[in-house]
């Protein structure tokens, strides 16, 4: 059976056992919200914050900082131009590790996920809540002056600030102009008048200009197709949900729900050298191959759910792989070696 007729079902149970009180659309937004399946676009923005935050474990300010009268859905995806490219070419930094995929396998920055950040993206900026330590995750994707140093090509330090007694670090990437915070502060509240601080290390600055290093690196990232640049900063967006009906979940680091079995994610090569992860391709066509967590159907799931996944988006499954396709694009998940 499928979704819509299991809801449909639970829907007439529902005003059956109200002896027709409940009007059957009441019934069906209440059976719909049993089954993950709200028809997030027809609700008021108000009754989105609350929705969002059992996915993305944000404060309920820093959702309210991330949807508006204008935002569409639960707002992972409606962001600037620049956020979504931005956004994309973090992701090749996020989950490529421990194996060579290219040029951006060696920025090998998923080491990230052990801190377990709170991503809370929003139209304007990306917002990276990592209380534990915000300027230790600033370290693995900005350079510094140092020789040899590595970030992710273009990415500049701007201003470091306190906001509710925690270290803010607001960072913009040259060549898109794209804002990304990383922060220590729950709800990852804008700079405003927040008392400035002196960065702890000499990271390069908005001062700096893009390297020729770094063009380099850039240029050799391959091209992107407009759907295939919304599938993969998706990625960034979904870092971290965990399913408000514990069902997926598609943190990097562990199984949050502490599910039955899921421990076989931590294989003994996985616990010695760490999870080995590989998201590469080119134009409309990309794969994303990984041990270690989530599992790849619940990734493929939050891609694709009702209420939080991308606008759009199919899933379909072909052998031991989930293929998430956007228009033209495509994205294979697979825990198969790439």
């Amino acid at each position: 059976m499928t979704l819509d007729k299991n809801i449909a079902k639970l829907a007439h149970r529902i005003r059956r056992e109200s002896e027709d009180v409940i009007p059957f659309q009441q019934a069906w937004l209440t059976a719909a919200g049993q089954f993950g399946a709200l028809p997030v676009h027809t609700m008021a923005p108000r009754d989105r914050i609350p929705l969002r935050v059992k996915y993305t474990g944000e404060s309920v300010p820093a959702a309210q900082s991330s949807i508006g009268n204008d935002t569409h859905g639960l707002g992972l995806d409606h962001c600037l131009d620049d956020q979504r490219v931005f956004r994309a070419l973090l992701a090749l930094a996020l989950f490529n590790g421990n194996v060579y995929a290219g040029p951006t396998a060696r920025w090998n920055y998923a080491v990230v996920a052990s801190y377990d950040p709170v991503m809370s993206p929003r139209h304007d900026r990306l917002v990276m809540v990592a209380e534990r330590a915000p300027e230790n995750v600033a370290t693995r994707l900005l350079a510094t002056e140092a020789a040899g140093s590595r970030g992710v090509p273009g990415l500049r330090h701007e201003v470091s600030y306190e906001c509710h007694g925690q270290r803010s670090l607001c960072l913009r990437h040259l060549p898109t102009g794209a804002l990304l915070t990383i922060t220590g502060d729950p709800d990852g509240c804008h700079r405003g008048n927040k008392r400035g601080l002196s960065p702890l290390h000499r990271y390069l600055t908005i001062d700096h200009d893009v390297t020729e290093p770094e063009r380099l690196a850039l240029a050799a990232v391959p091209p992107m197709s407009h759907d295939a640049t919304a599938l993969l900063a998706g990625l960034v967006s979904r870092y971290n949900l965990v399913d408000r009906r514990s069902h997926w979940a598609t943190s990097l680091s562990r199984d949050p729900l502490e599910r039955p079995g899921s421990e076989h994610r931590r294989e003994p090569d996985v616990r010695l050298d760490g999870a080995a992860r590989r998201l590469w391709g080119s134009g409309h066509s990309w794969a994303f191959h990984w041990n270690g967590y989530p599992e790849p159907h619940d990734l493929a799931i939050a891609l694709t759910h009702r209420e939080v996944g991308i606008k759009g988006a199919r899933l379909t499954r072909r052998g031991g792989a989930f293929h998430v396709a956007l228009g033209t694009a495509s994205l294979e998940l697979s825990d198969e070696k790439g």
